[in-house]
């Protein structure tokens, strides 16, 4: 994923919509600070994160433990990743 993310392969640009739909209607002054270049960056290390948990032999780890405890875990990262810019003042 980290490859592809830095050199896309040919025809990868037919995601864009679909990137751009997962957004859903959020805006970048959601997030204070963050422009929508920041925004798009945001969005996709958190799913390069999430894609990691699954393929990684974590994602085995993790299917042992109870949804509780998985969501106990992530939303605080995946919260983060959201927070407002440091800087935003």
């Amino acid at each position: 994923m980290a490859h592809v993310g830095i050199d896309p392969p040919e025809g990868w640009g037919r995601l864009t919509a679909k990137f751009q739909q997962s957004r859903g209607g959020h805006r970048p002054a959601e997030i204070p600070g963050a422009d929508e270049r920041e925004l798009d960056f945001r969005i996709r290390c958190a799913a390069g994160l999430l894609n990691w948990l699954v393929l990684a032999p974590l994602g085995t780890e993790l299917a042992a433990e109870p949804p509780e405890q998985i969501e106990r875990w992530l939303v605080p990262v995946l919260a983060g990743a959201f927070r407002g810019s440091p800087d935003a003042g």
